[in-house]
């Protein structure tokens, strides 16, 4: 297995979960005793409030890393034509491996053939007991998570497939998909996703991610050696409805919007981040400016699973809250 491993501050501290379990026998063992009566209102205050906080901690919205901050994990995945691939009952395959990797929340693209209550019980399956389905048709989004998402939307109309926003814990989550064959549809459906973001309050606390469909400059040296282009070439040579570049050049332009609005891509922010990764990456989880010092690590996730189950790789990012 080559899985790719960054830096990410999980925050489930193993002492803190010994005297956590030793707290809640030790209350529960008195709370059942007996002799329970012996015992004065205060003591039984005092072993009330131990086992309340104790369950507290245990939740993972109260997990804290050493420094006090709390660990956020997000992954961004086209999963091909709604994970295909695993033909598993209830998916069982991309369950077990989306509760090894344990985000606290999850965008989807390509969620076809989900309806809402099957999108439920998917996310459920891997510790998420949020999901929200754009819609129940062609090739939606979704948003997955451990935590309530609040201020939903769901865009579709004036768009090639769409988005949903949410907003956990504070976080403003966009999951989009751009489309695949033309410039002018990427370029018209990222200026209403950055409208929509410049009239819902300020600037802060925004995460856009998804399959963007379309390479950005900060790769372009990767780009330079005409094959990307090449390619592109042929294949509006063979099918004359795609239009993917401007002129014969590659289409920046998308990406350029998003730079240009204040975004940051957070995978060139990760001291590993390599270019041997990807051929053309249009895979990306863009962070508004005041997550940046918050940011602990993020890359695409290659393993056995993701080589073999979509042909995209899976986008993470961690972060401290």
């Amino acid at each position: 297995m080559n899985t790719i491993r960054f830096r990410t501050r999980r925050s489930f501290i193993p002492a803190m979960h010994s005297i956590t379990k030793l707290m809640m026998l030790t209350t529960v063992q008195l709370l059942l005793n007996n002799n329970l009566s012996r015992y004065s209102n205060h003591m039984k205050l005092n072993c009330l409030g131990i086992t309340l906080f104790a369950l507290m901690m245990a939740l993972p919205g109260f997990a804290k890393d050493k420094r006090g901050k709390q660990a956020m994990k997000i992954i961004s995945y086209n999963i091909e034509y709604g994970m295909r691939a695993d033909t598993t009952a209830g998916k069982t395959i991309f369950s077990t491996w989306m509760r090894n990797q344990d985000p606290d929340i999850v965008c989807l693209q390509e969620a076809n053939k989900f309806t809402q209550k099957s999108l439920e019980a998917l996310a459920a399956s891997y510790g998420h007991p949020y999901a929200v389905l754009q819609k129940e048709k062609g090739f939606p989004t979704a948003i997955t998570s451990k935590y309530p998402i609040v201020n939903i939307m769901k865009v579709e109309n004036n768009m090639w497939h769409g988005f949903v926003m949410g907003t956990i814990n504070g976080y403003h989550i966009i999951s989009l998909h751009l489309s695949p064959h033309r410039y002018e549809s990427r370029q018209l459906d990222i200026d209403l996703i950055l409208e929509t973001i410049r009239q819902n309050g300020p600037f802060e606390k925004w995460l856009i991610m998804g399959d963007f469909n379309s390479v950005s400059p900060v790769d372009a040296g990767k780009y330079a050696d005409g094959r990307l282009a090449d390619r592109l070439r042929k294949e509006e040579e063979k099918r004359p409805a795609l239009k993917n570049l401007v002129n014969g050049e590659i289409d920046y332009s998308v990406h350029q919007r998003i730079l240009d609005f204040g975004f940051i891509d957070s995978a060139r922010l990760d001291k590993n981040f390599s270019e041997k990764n990807f051929g053309a990456r249009i895979d990306f989880i863009y962070i508004s400016p005041d997550l940046k010092s918050a940011f602990t690590g993020g890359n695409f996730i290659i393993d056995d699973f993701t080589k073999k189950y979509s042909d995209h790789r899976p986008v993470y990012m961690t972060w401290e809250k």
